[in-house]
């Protein structure tokens, strides 16, 4: 019978839903392009979520069951996924080489920025992209992650001086973090301008946290452009320690931390 209960008990934390763990949500919206009329293949680069010093995130390893899982898997004729622990894709399964709607394909761009997702395009008519993936990590730190490996909006330069403030055994940020970035929009024929919505957001694992420390942090980019090239954009990095619920979030920040183009 324990050897019974010891396979569910580790059955259940090894097969948690991702939800239950480091867990980054990342979603891209470029708009303003549907209808454009280009002669040659199109190109957008945006942020990509990395450290501040450009890199990327570590996935939990694949395990071996422990044996009362392997026994109970055996005799319950279990799927042979479930013969070893749940498999995590890494950056480049992610982001590397996905065919989104529009006619895009995703790449990960290795730039004179440093590492950024970029969105390649041959169709002659524009469409807009709509790009979101989750991926889990072993660990991040949600109390600073600007300085502690964290994975944010890369590029990341000019970062503010955001003091921080005690908070239990920890600190967090006294103030919004802001930080400048940078979008890619590769020669086309001009027309309205293109707007991008940028969003990354982390929470920390429930199982290994008390209620108090359970939270995230949000890096966000809303921005306009009109030129071609480089653009810096401007970069916000929020708080929710504890977890609020999303009312308060979309309350949190006013317009004016969000920018156009900053050159």
């Amino acid at each position: 019978m324990s050897i019974l209960f010891h396979s569910i008990y580790m059955d259940a934390k090894d097969w948690r839903d991702d939800g239950q763990r480091y867990l980054c949500f990342y979603e891209v919206e470029v708009t303003g392009l549907s209808g454009k009329d280009v002669p040659e293949p199109t190109v957008i680069m945006v942020p990509i979520p990395a450290t501040k010093e450009g890199r990327f995130f570590t996935p939990p390893a694949q395990k071996d069951p422990y044996f009362t899982q392997e026994l109970m898997h055996e005799i319950n004729n279990w799927p042979e996924k479930h013969r070893r622990g749940p498999y995590f894709e890494n950056a480049t399964e992610i982001f590397n080489n996905k065919t989104i709607p529009g006619g895009w394909t995703t790449f990960i761009a290795e730039t004179e920025k440093g590492p950024m997702l970029g969105f390649r395009t041959n169709e002659s008519r524009l469409q807009d992209i709509s790009f979101s993936a989750d991926f889990v990590a072993d660990y991040y730190d949600i109390f600073d992650p600007i300085n502690n490996e964290s994975p944010i909006l890369f590029p990341v330069e000019n970062v503010s001086n955001s003091l921080v403030v005690p908070y239990g055994e920890y600190t967090k940020y006294a103030s919004i973090p802001i930080y400048e970035s940078y979008v890619y929009v590769s020669d086309y024929r001009q027309g309205a301008p293109i707007h991008f919505h940028i969003h990354l957001d982390a929470h920390n694992d429930p199982n290994e946290w008390p209620r108090k420390y359970r939270g995230q942090y949000l890096s966000e980019i809303k921005a306009t452009v009109s030129r071609t090239g480089f653009l810096k954009v401007r970069v916000i990095l929020g708080q929710e320690i504890p977890w609020m619920n999303s009312s308060q979030w979309n309350n949190r920040y006013s317009p004016e931390y969000y920018a156009d183009e900053t050159s």
